[in-house]
């Protein structure tokens, strides 16, 4: 087993079909094992699933899809829990290295991106770490999930180097 397939990644509070493709082809681009959803809304729930699904299928991934975010660390029990939220809401800088030691300890690490506006609640901020980016402004969920999993990626290369 690849150290990195204790790396999840999940889409949390999803409206958008388009925003699950997008999450869904990242996580695919990545090379990462599982890509999780919780708590799909509307047309995200009715055809952005089957739809995500295909895509994962085609390419030999593993789907998750549950109700809620509280499902998701009942059933997956990660070790650490990173809430992306944008610069002024977040208590932490995120820091690329800090994962990847982690990952290198066989450590099960879950990213969580909020698919839609505003994100992610103070109930859903108190069930992990908030962590943010350290960019100008708010990237999107897209954007943020790329540069994170992107710095992840690097940083266990230099790790594993």
């Amino acid at each position: 087993m690849n150290e990195m397939d204790n790396l999840l990644a999940c889409l949390f509070n999803v409206y958008s079909t388009q925003k699950m493709r997008e999450m869904t082809q990242l996580i695919i681009g990545f090379n990462l094992k599982t890509i999780i959803i919780a708590k799909a809304v509307g047309s995200a729930a009715q055809s952005g699933i089957p739809d995500v699904n295909k895509m994962v299928i085609k390419n030999q991934k593993n789907l998750i899809v549950l109700q809620d975010l509280p499902d998701v660390l009942e059933i997956l029990k990660p070790s650490k829990i990173l809430l992306f939220v944008p610069k002024p809401h977040g208590k932490k800088k995120f820091d690329p290295i800090e994962i990847a030691s982690s990952l290198k300890t066989k450590e099960k690490v879950l990213l969580v991106f909020g698919g839609s506006t505003p994100g992610l609640s103070k109930k859903e901020l108190d069930l992990g770490e908030s962590v943010y980016l350290d960019v100008e402004g708010d990237l999107g969920t897209i954007g943020t999930a790329a540069i994170v999993i992107h710095e992840i990626h690097r940083a266990f290369k230099i790790k594993s180097e």
